[in-house]
């Protein structure tokens, strides 16, 4: 029989190797934290100095100051910190990507009669009074003030453009601007020749030309274990399978980290607001066990505000249940379609884009938007075909956690320990200070996983009692260097509870 093995017998180095095999057929937290990487473009009054500063987080008001107030990377941490206010956040930036977006809000006439304009900003709604006899002009200096009094929340600002034109600018550079979606109208009839135009139905911003290239603050950030990265991608980037999309290449460095010694075993959060049929190409792109995008199409909220929504909330429940069930989630603090009915997908949307790997947003009867199921975009096997082996993220978050802490504590429970292999029990001899066999290092496995993981209802007893039944739970010294022990620890996650199948049967 051949043990897999995490490390080669001809390596030297001491230490505790890992590898997860997330898509095996069978298959509290260790000491280190729950850590969140979050990378974004900054604004120019941020001070990170980008592609090379992770800098440690400590709330809201150290990422508005990292990465300037109202920025993406700012919005994105609220939602983290919002959801768990306790949330350890390393902060990085990428030079953000080319060109500003914009949009021109122009007022003309005077109302006759008090008025008032309501901007519908990224969801955010604001109400300016334009007075009677107040001239466009000074409406305008009025918007430009009372957007300018709220920064903190609003990933844009409002300058003049002219007479009676309010010039709004994306804070960050870059392709992100985009997804700023913008809605102004009077919030009364005419009664005078007061008007607004620019943006009478939800408009985007425009001009933002190009995404930043993530990969040297990733990998600036390869000194640490992450549990989850959040960069925050605009829609194009997001949704490209392209080898130059950012999450691409974020994928390729968490490979190239995710086994062996000091191995990381991390996933990226990424989400878009887009349609679906875009989604589920970068979804499909991807197709990683590690992976979780979350479509909300037509919603309002910037992408960022949702993929750090999600990763706070993620946090929130492993840190009590690695395996906590989600389906359903309402996702308080996101800003959804402005039209959740007409946005709101059938059961064969939900099917297509589940099926595809996006966990796709829908709405409930109070409009409020839902989390239909937070999956992977693990979705096709090696030849194409539908693979459902590893569809929830729990499934990835118990694994990730449980093995975590077997890592974690091996040294300690072990600490400077000799090995051999076990001796036969007629044979043997007398406990040995500071030697241990095989069954000693089994034995705490084993014992681990059923008092810790077991309980905690994150790993499911039957198989586990299984594994350890037949021998498929390994744990040998290696013929090739017998300083070596190679565990094989099969386990399965319990399962989220998604559906029932009730069948009415009336009869007399």
């Amino acid at each position: 029989m051949t043990i897999p093995k995490a490390v080669s017998p001809a390596t030297l180095t001491p230490g505790v190797y890992v590898s997860v095999d997330l898509l095996a057929g069978a298959a509290g937290p260790g000491s280190a934290p729950l850590r969140v990487l979050l990378l974004a473009p900054k604004a120019s009054s941020g001070n990170l100095t980008v592609d090379t500063e992770i800098r440690a987080g400590g709330g809201e008001a150290t990422a508005s100051l990292a990465y300037g107030s109202g920025s993406v990377g700012h919005l994105a941490a609220k939602q983290i910190y919002r959801k768990y206010p306790t949330a350890v956040v390393d902060f990085g930036a990428p030079t953000a990507g080319t060109g500003s977006a914009t949009l021109s809000i122009t007022a003309s006439g005077s109302p006759v009669a008090d008025q008032s304009v309501n901007w519908l900003i990224a969801g955010r709604s604001i109400d300016v009074p334009w007075l009677a006899g107040q001239s466009a002009d000074t409406f305008k200096a009025n918007a430009i003030a009372t957007i300018s009094s709220k920064t903190t929340d609003l990933p844009l600002t409002a300058s003049s453009g002219g007479t009676g034109v309010t010039t709004l600018t994306f804070k960050v550079t870059g392709n992100n601007g985009n997804d700023c979606k913008v809605r102004v109208k009077l919030n009364a009839a005419q009664n005078g020749t007061e008007a607004v135009a620019g943006a009478a139905t939800l408009t985007a911003l425009s001009g933002g030309s190009s995404d930043p290239d993530y990969t040297a603050i990733a990998t600036a950030a390869g000194g640490k274990e992450y549990h989850y990265i959040v960069p925050c991608l605009s829609n194009v980037d997001a949704q490209s399978a392209s080898g130059t999309a950012n999450a691409k290449r974020i994928r390729t460095i968490m490979g190239n980290v995710g086994s062996g010694l000091n191995a990381k075993l991390q996933q990226c959060i990424i989400a878009s607001t887009g349609a679906l049929s875009a989604t589920k190409v970068g979804a499909i792109g991807l197709n990683s066990p590690l992976f979780e995008d979350v479509d909300v199409p037509n919603a309002l909220s910037l992408p960022c505000e949702i993929s750090g929504r999600e990763a706070g909330a993620r946090l929130a429940v492993v840190s009590i249940d690695p395996a906590g069930n989600r389906i359903g989630e309402v996702l308080d603090g996101i800003y959804g379609s402005i039209d959740p009915i007409t946005d709101n997908p059938v059961l064969a949307t939900s099917e297509d884009a589940l099926g595809n790997g996006v966990s796709l947003v829908a709405y409930n009867v109070s409009g409020d938007p839902v989390l239909i199921r937070p999956i992977t975009t693990y979705s096709l096997d090696a030849s194409g075909g539908a693979d459902r082996r590893c569809l929830d993220v729990q499934n990835v978050d118990g694994a990730f956690i449980v093995v975590r802490d077997i890592r974690d504590n091996l040294p300690l429970v072990f600490p400077r320990a000799k090995i051999m292999r076990d001796v036969p029990p007629d044979g043997d001899p007398p406990d040995i200070e500071g030697v241990i066999e095989e069954r000693d290092v089994r034995a705490w496995v084993v014992s681990r996983i059923r008092q810790v993981w077991v309980k905690k209802g994150v790993v499911q007893l039957q198989a586990f009692e299984a594994a350890v039944a037949d021998g498929s739970l390994i744990v040998a010294v290696d013929d090739g260097d017998e300083t070596q022990v190679n565990l094989v620890i099969p386990f399965k996650i319990v399962k989220p509870l998604a559906k029932f199948g009730v069948v009415g049967q009336r009869f007399n």
